[in-house]
């Protein structure tokens, strides 16, 4: 496919789970370009060496808006729709991994994007949870129909994209509103991508399509997900589905998890550590659990950072009353 890539956007927080996103990519659809937005400063040389890994961050992004205003949680990957090195590209988390033909729904001869179709019709308090607050939505936007979109509003941990199909003078007008309105958009992107795709779908902007490229773990139960996504002799068992699989959500893919099916994770993670340093065995399963621990203490510290944050503006909000 050409002029073509895949992105990942990562923090230190969920790096290590980066790693085994790029492992899955080579094992199961090969020299696919890859490249990695990365919110932070820590190192990427090795995932650079192992597997030829573009960079994007803060320091060679080319817009100063984005540099300024789109690295953080639920930002960074908007980045990939003005500065992706190819004009189309898949986007995945980094808690996900392919699983095997995936390409085979980039079908960029019919849609600009593609995103996941998902299993169920949303209700009104699934919109107003997971995406934005509809009365908010008429308020501000009354001339996009939310209602008629149920059928579209989907996770935004993969999809399909193309470069330059949103103005970044929408996209800050976005951020404007969010910074006047915090509670209008669902945390994170996931809310007002929805919308932006939707909308521009409707205004004849771009050709929307949908295809069921996106499995969230947090939906199915273990051994349910452990029959459809198996290992045989160590190695993927292929059983007629070719997905993205998602850990969205609290509990992630770690080596040692009981509360999750990380198994497909583990693999990739091993694939890396076994291309970057030819380690097996203990010595990989050792490393694997140190990053475990690091992924660990990182998410706890940026937990207590977002709500010691979240105290000050509290604090700061609320107005003085004389005694």
């Amino acid at each position: 496919m050409k002029d073509f890539g895949i992105i990942i956007a990562c923090s230190n927080q969920d790096y290590a789970l980066a790693k085994g996103c790029c492992a899955s990519i080579r094992y199961f659809i090969g020299d696919v370009p890859i490249c990695l937005i990365v919110d932070g400063t820590f190192s990427t040389e090795i995932l650079e060496k192992t597997y030829g890994v573009k960079i994007i961050n803060r320091n060679n992004v080319s817009s100063q808006v984005l540099s300024e205003r789109s690295f953080g949680f639920g930002l960074t990957k908007m980045i990939a729709f003005w500065e992706s090195p190819w004009k189309h590209f898949l986007y995945l988390d980094a808690d996900t991994i392919i699983w095997f033909n995936v390409l085979k729904f980039a079908n960029f001869k019919e849609f600009d994007v593609i995103i996941d179709k998902p299993r169920y019709e949303r209700p009104d308090e699934d919109i107003c949870s997971f995406f934005f607050d509809t009365k908010g939505i008429e308020k501000y936007y009354p001339n996009f129909d939310w209602n008629k979109h149920r059928q579209h509003y989907f996770c935004t941990g993969t999809f399909f994209g193309s470069r330059d199909i949103f103005s970044l003078d929408e996209y800050v007008e976005i951020l404007n509103l969010i910074s006047h309105e915090p509670k209008l958009f669902f945390p994170g992107e996931q809310g007002f991508l929805n919308f932006m795709l939707c909308r521009a779908a409707d205004e004849g902007r771009i050709r929307l399509g949908q295809e069921s490229i996106q499995l969230l773990t947090p939906d199915f139960e273990l051994q349910s997900l452990s029959k459809r996504f198996p290992l045989s002799q160590g190695r993927p068992l292929y059983q007629h589905e070719d997905v993205v699989i998602h850990w969205c959500g609290p509990n992630k893919p770690t080596s040692n998890t009981t509360k999750i099916y990380s198994e497909p994770m583990n693999f990739s993670r091993r694939k890396f550590l076994y291309d970057a340093f030819n380690e097996t065995g203990i010595k990989a399963k050792i490393k694997l659990n140190i990053e475990d621990i690091q992924l660990h203490l990182s998410r706890y510290k940026n937990k207590i950072i977002r709500r010691s944050k979240s105290l000050k503006e509290q604090l700061f909000r609320t107005p003085n009353v004389a005694n």
